[in-house]
């Protein structure tokens, strides 16, 4: 399996439809290197189409992430109302971006054929549920969250 952007793809052992990239530079994230996955690779249409979001993502960098720190520390906001995570040393909403702490991608589809950029993140403001960055067809990020929560409001 073979991804235009990537390259090589490879099957995890417990799930053979999900395909993973070797780590890969994410401009967004100053080049951190990610690995980047596929939810379905097997199909052609939804490889075509993942790479097409992927492309779209690859084009967002540094300058995008800080103009998309309010979002994020949104989030930040929103889970020191529940008491039970200490207030960190941030004073612009841009050094949110300081205690974020990307691990992975992965492109998922909907029943509807729409994809979702997903970037797993650990946080040091929620670290059972993490952060989930949401990317609507790759193109900007549209929903920062704990995992586990729906790729849109």
């Amino acid at each position: 399996m073979k991804s235009k952007i990537v390259g090589e793809l490879k099957p995890l052992e417990h799930d053979l439809d999900f395909f993973e990239s070797e780590p890969y530079p994410i401009p967004y994230f100053n080049n951190k290197k990610l690995k980047i996955g596929f939810v379905d690779a097997r199909y052609p249409s939804y490889l075509f189409e993942a790479d097409e979001v992927l492309e779209n993502f690859l084009k967002l960098d540094v300058k995008e992430s800080i103009k998309n720190a309010q979002l994020v520390f949104n989030y930040y906001d929103e889970i020191l109302k529940f008491g039970y995570t200490k207030r960190l040393d941030i004073k612009t909403v841009e050094e949110v971006w300081n205690f974020v702490y990307p691990s992975e991608i992965i492109i998922d589809w909907d029943e509807n054929g729409v994809f979702y950029l997903c970037v797993s993140c650990g946080c040091e403001w929620e670290e059972e549920h993490g952060l989930q960055l949401v990317f609507k067809n790759g193109l900007s990020l549209t929903k920062a969250s704990g995992h586990g929560e729906s790729y849109e409001d």
